[in-house]
């Protein structure tokens, strides 16, 4: 085990001192356990040579960062790091997809065309309502997509800070939009200062 990690090290050094050699050692070392890796996190085979190849580039292009550990863990981290990334990506694009799908079907119908823009008015003016920070954290959060650790590191603030805004927005945005939430009404939070 000790070998395998000096040898990690060796690598690492080689890599992060632009050695072509080490690097491609590397590749025909890691490149086949890192795809099958990524294709069951994926599902998809060509996915994740995707994030393979961008693995090992950010691996490269980005080698004076790297300092400690293993090679073959870092790209496996950067890879890791990138197919979630791409997990999380699908699902907002489907979220939004689901959402626009929806739009469409209440446009369609002219009864619900006045309705779908008075809800869309009604919350508009509500995240208006909301302290800047806290309009801030859902915009991020719930209408960008971004992780709670994302959103952390965007705002400069921590992670936690960032839980703590989203739950007291939610919690105005519930009072705020009670009547039109009627299977919240019963559970009106108090208004919270921060």
């Amino acid at each position: 085990m000790r070998e395998t990690q000096k040898s990690g090290d060796v690598i690492l050094e080689g890599i992060r001192n632009g050695d072509r050699i080490a690097f491609e050692g590397l590749v025909n070392e890691a490149w086949s356990p890192l795809v099958d890796h990524l294709t069951w996190l994926l599902g998809s085979r060509e996915a994740a040579e995707d994030a393979g190849q961008e693995a090992f580039i950010r691996l490269w292009e980005q080698r004076e960062r790297w300092h400690d550990g293993s090679a073959r863990a870092l790209v496996f981290r950067i890879g890791r790091n990138l197919a979630l990334d791409e997990k999380r990506k699908e699902r907002v694009r489907r979220e939004f997809a689901a959402r626009e799908a929806g739009a469409r079907e209440r446009e369609e119908c002219p009864g619900n065309r006045a309705e779908v823009m008075e809800y869309e008015t009604r919350f508009r003016e509500a995240l208006e309502a909301l302290t800047p920070s806290r309009r801030e954290a859902i915009e991020l959060v719930r209408l960008r997509g971004l992780t709670h650790q994302e959103a952390a590191e965007a705002l400069n603030i921590s992670k936690q800070t960032v839980a703590n805004r989203m739950t007291l927005a939610l919690a105005d945005l519930r009072m705020l939009l009670a009547d039109i939430l009627p299977d919240l009404s019963d559970r009106q939070p108090e208004a919270r200062n921060g």
